[in-house]
């Protein structure tokens, strides 16, 4: 099992975006802000609602807590933030389980 790194999830997840190809119409910068962003919502996510101590991590409300913060954050592709969220988490937890950081007990 390794370590998490965020410098490589950010790749893998990246390179499943670009691969998926739906937000390849954004402008390279908005993705990459949006993408930087919604890494620090899980993140913030994850401490606020207790993860980092052990709690069980609620997809439906950690959803929900990214999609708003980011239609806030990115007004102009208010559009886009379910979608880019839900497949932002496909691509995270498919990244957990490539280096073995999912339990799923």
């Amino acid at each position: 099992m390794e370590e998490y790194s965020r410098t490589d999830a950010r790749a893998y997840i990246a390179d499943k975006f670009t691969a998926q190809g739906d937000f390849n119409i954004l402008p390279k910068d908005v993705f990459e802000k949006m993408l930087d962003k919604v890494m620090d919502l899980d993140e913030a996510f994850m401490a606020e609602s207790g993860v980092d101590d052990g709690a069980v991590y609620d997809d439906d409300q950690a959803f929900e807590y990214m999609m708003k913060k980011l239609q806030e954050a990115f007004p102009e592709q208010k559009m886009y933030a379910m979608r880019f969220v839900e497949d932002y988490m496909e691509y995270s937890e498919a990244y957990l389980e490539s280096v073995g950081l999912i339990d799923w007990e």
